[in-house]
Protein backbone atom coordinates (compact mmCIF):
# COMPACT_ATOMS: atom_id res chain seq x y z
CA UNK A 1 0.00 0.00 0.00
CA UNK A 2 1.52 3.32 -1.04
CA UNK A 3 1.92 6.30 1.29
CA UNK A 4 -0.35 8.31 -1.00
CA UNK A 5 -3.11 5.71 -0.52
CA UNK A 6 -2.72 5.99 3.23
CA UNK A 7 -3.01 9.74 3.09
CA UNK A 8 -6.06 9.54 0.78
CA UNK A 9 -7.85 7.29 3.29
CA UNK A 10 -7.31 9.71 6.17
CA UNK A 11 -10.24 12.03 6.84
CA UNK A 12 -9.72 15.58 5.70
CA UNK A 13 -11.55 17.12 8.62
CA UNK A 14 -12.06 16.23 12.27
CA UNK A 15 -15.05 17.00 14.42
CA UNK A 16 -14.57 20.00 16.65
CA UNK A 17 -15.38 20.14 20.30
CA UNK A 18 -15.47 22.94 22.78
CA UNK A 19 -11.64 23.11 23.29
CA UNK A 20 -10.49 21.87 19.86
CA UNK A 21 -10.74 18.66 17.84
CA UNK A 22 -12.40 15.49 19.08
CA UNK A 23 -9.44 13.82 20.77
CA UNK A 24 -10.93 10.28 20.59
CA UNK A 25 -11.48 10.58 16.84
CA UNK A 26 -7.94 11.92 16.30
CA UNK A 27 -6.42 9.10 18.43
CA UNK A 28 -8.41 6.44 16.58
CA UNK A 29 -7.35 7.83 13.22
CA UNK A 30 -3.72 8.07 14.37
CA UNK A 31 -3.74 4.42 15.57
CA UNK A 32 -5.29 3.31 12.28
CA UNK A 33 -2.62 5.18 10.29
CA UNK A 34 0.15 3.70 12.46
CA UNK A 35 -1.16 0.19 11.77
CA UNK A 36 -1.29 0.85 8.03
CA UNK A 37 2.23 2.29 8.17
CA UNK A 38 3.52 -0.86 9.94
CA UNK A 39 1.94 -3.02 7.22
CA UNK A 40 3.55 -0.83 4.56
CA UNK A 41 6.97 -1.16 6.27
CA UNK A 42 6.62 -4.93 6.45
CA UNK A 43 5.68 -5.06 2.74
CA UNK A 44 8.64 -2.82 1.90
CA UNK A 45 11.08 -5.04 3.87
CA UNK A 46 9.73 -8.18 2.17
CA UNK A 47 10.04 -6.52 -1.26
CA UNK A 48 13.65 -5.49 -0.49
CA UNK A 49 14.53 -9.03 0.61
CA UNK A 50 12.97 -10.45 -2.57
CA UNK A 51 14.86 -7.91 -4.67
CA UNK A 52 18.15 -8.85 -2.98
CA UNK A 53 17.51 -12.56 -3.57
CA UNK A 54 16.67 -11.89 -7.22
CA UNK A 55 19.81 -9.78 -7.60
CA UNK A 56 21.93 -12.65 -6.20
CA UNK A 57 20.29 -15.12 -8.59
CA UNK A 58 20.83 -12.72 -11.50
CA UNK A 59 24.48 -12.32 -10.58
CA UNK A 60 24.96 -16.11 -10.38
CA UNK A 61 23.22 -16.56 -13.75
CA UNK A 62 25.36 -13.80 -15.28
CA UNK A 63 28.51 -15.48 -13.97
CA UNK A 64 27.46 -18.84 -15.39
CA UNK A 65 26.58 -17.24 -18.74
CA UNK A 66 29.95 -15.46 -18.86
CA UNK A 67 31.71 -18.76 -18.10
CA UNK A 68 29.68 -20.49 -20.81
CA UNK A 69 30.54 -17.76 -23.34
CA UNK A 70 34.20 -17.93 -22.37
CA UNK A 71 34.25 -21.70 -22.89
CA UNK A 72 32.53 -21.42 -26.27
CA UNK A 73 34.50 -18.41 -27.52
CA UNK A 74 36.22 -19.16 -30.81
CA UNK A 75 34.36 -22.42 -31.42
CA UNK A 76 32.03 -23.11 -34.25
CA UNK A 77 28.30 -23.05 -33.60
CA UNK A 78 27.99 -26.11 -35.82
CA UNK A 79 29.77 -28.28 -33.26
CA UNK A 80 27.25 -27.90 -30.40
CA UNK A 81 28.05 -31.30 -28.85
CA UNK A 82 31.68 -30.34 -28.35
CA UNK A 83 30.60 -27.07 -26.66
CA UNK A 84 28.19 -28.92 -24.38
CA UNK A 85 30.90 -31.37 -23.40
CA UNK A 86 33.32 -28.54 -22.65
CA UNK A 87 30.66 -26.79 -20.58
CA UNK A 88 29.82 -29.98 -18.68
CA UNK A 89 33.52 -30.55 -18.00
CA UNK A 90 33.82 -26.99 -16.75
CA UNK A 91 30.77 -27.40 -14.48
CA UNK A 92 32.13 -30.74 -13.18
CA UNK A 93 35.52 -29.16 -12.51
CA UNK A 94 33.91 -26.26 -10.64
CA UNK A 95 31.76 -28.69 -8.61
CA UNK A 96 34.84 -30.78 -7.79
CA UNK A 97 36.64 -27.63 -6.61
CA UNK A 98 33.66 -26.75 -4.39
CA UNK A 99 33.62 -30.28 -2.93
CA UNK A 100 37.38 -30.12 -2.36
CA UNK A 101 37.09 -26.72 -0.68
CA UNK A 102 34.29 -28.01 1.55
CA UNK A 103 36.33 -31.13 2.42
CA UNK A 104 39.33 -28.95 3.29
CA UNK A 105 37.16 -26.73 5.47
CA UNK A 106 35.73 -29.78 7.26
CA UNK A 107 39.21 -31.25 7.71
CA UNK A 108 40.48 -27.96 9.14
CA UNK A 109 37.49 -27.83 11.46
CA UNK A 110 38.12 -31.45 12.56
CA UNK A 111 41.81 -30.67 13.18
CA UNK A 112 40.83 -27.55 15.12
CA UNK A 113 38.35 -29.52 17.23
CA UNK A 114 40.95 -32.25 17.83
CA UNK A 115 43.50 -29.64 18.91
CA UNK A 116 40.96 -28.09 21.26
CA UNK A 117 40.11 -31.52 22.70
CA UNK A 118 43.82 -32.30 23.13
CA UNK A 119 44.31 -28.96 24.86
CA UNK A 120 41.39 -29.64 27.19
CA UNK A 121 42.75 -33.13 27.86
CA UNK A 122 46.22 -31.74 28.62
CA UNK A 123 44.72 -29.15 30.98
CA UNK A 124 42.71 -31.87 32.74
CA UNK A 125 45.83 -34.02 33.08
CA UNK A 126 47.76 -31.07 34.45
CA UNK A 127 45.00 -30.24 36.93
CA UNK A 128 44.79 -33.91 37.94
CA UNK A 129 48.57 -34.05 38.43
CA UNK A 130 48.50 -30.90 40.55
CA UNK A 131 45.59 -32.24 42.61
CA UNK A 132 47.38 -35.57 43.06
CA UNK A 133 50.57 -33.81 44.20
CA UNK A 134 48.56 -31.65 46.59
CA UNK A 135 46.80 -34.67 48.06
CA UNK A 136 50.05 -36.61 48.37
CA UNK A 137 51.66 -33.67 50.16
CA UNK A 138 48.63 -33.40 52.45
CA UNK A 139 48.69 -37.16 53.16
CA UNK A 140 52.43 -37.03 53.86
CA UNK A 141 52.00 -34.09 56.22
CA UNK A 142 49.13 -35.82 58.00
CA UNK A 143 51.14 -39.07 58.28
CA UNK A 144 54.04 -37.14 59.85
CA UNK A 145 51.60 -35.56 62.30
CA UNK A 146 50.14 -38.97 63.22
CA UNK A 147 53.61 -40.51 63.67
CA UNK A 148 54.68 -37.51 65.75
CA UNK A 149 51.59 -37.79 67.93
CA UNK A 150 52.16 -41.55 68.37
CA UNK A 151 55.82 -40.99 69.30
CA UNK A 152 54.83 -38.30 71.78
CA UNK A 153 52.25 -40.60 73.35
CA UNK A 154 54.75 -43.49 73.53
CA UNK A 155 57.33 -41.17 75.17
CA UNK A 156 54.73 -40.08 77.69
CA UNK A 157 53.79 -43.71 78.35
CA UNK A 158 57.46 -44.72 78.73
CA UNK A 159 58.09 -41.78 81.04
CA UNK A 160 55.03 -42.77 83.07
CA UNK A 161 56.23 -46.40 83.21
CA UNK A 162 59.72 -45.29 84.23
CA UNK A 163 58.23 -43.13 86.98
CA UNK A 164 56.10 -46.04 88.21
CA UNK A 165 59.11 -48.37 88.16
CA UNK A 166 61.12 -45.83 90.17
CA UNK A 167 58.32 -45.48 92.71
CA UNK A 168 57.99 -49.27 92.93
CA UNK A 169 61.75 -49.70 93.43
CA UNK A 170 61.70 -46.97 96.09
CA UNK A 171 58.84 -48.70 97.86
CA UNK A 172 60.69 -52.05 97.77
CA UNK A 173 63.72 -50.34 99.25
CA UNK A 174 61.69 -48.74 102.00
CA UNK A 175 59.88 -51.98 102.80
CA UNK A 176 63.18 -53.89 102.88
CA UNK A 177 64.50 -51.54 105.57
CA UNK A 178 61.54 -52.25 107.86
CA UNK A 179 62.42 -55.25 110.06
CA UNK A 180 59.07 -56.70 111.00
CA UNK A 181 57.29 -56.67 107.63
CA UNK A 182 57.52 -59.63 105.38
CA UNK A 183 58.85 -58.87 101.94
CA UNK A 184 56.27 -58.94 99.16
CA UNK A 185 56.73 -61.65 96.65
CA UNK A 186 57.94 -60.62 93.29
CA UNK A 187 56.17 -62.42 90.54
CA UNK A 188 58.28 -65.20 89.13
CA UNK A 189 58.37 -65.97 85.46
CA UNK A 190 56.03 -68.77 84.48
CA UNK A 191 57.77 -72.08 83.95
CA UNK A 192 56.22 -74.74 81.81
CA UNK A 193 55.05 -77.76 83.78
CA UNK A 194 56.91 -80.81 82.42
CA UNK A 195 55.77 -83.36 85.00
CA UNK A 196 52.96 -84.72 82.85
CA UNK A 197 55.15 -85.17 79.82
CA UNK A 198 55.96 -88.86 79.38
Amino acid sequence: MAIEDLLNEAPRTFRTRWLGYDRVQVDEEYAKLEGQLDVARTDRDAALATAEALARHLEEASTELAEYRMIHAGHSKDNAASGCIRYLLHVAKRKAEEIEAEARARAEQAVHQAEEAAGRHARLLDETEQETQRRLAEASRRAREIVGEALEQSRDMLADLAERQRLLDQWYTEVATVQDLPLPRRPEPAVADTSDVA
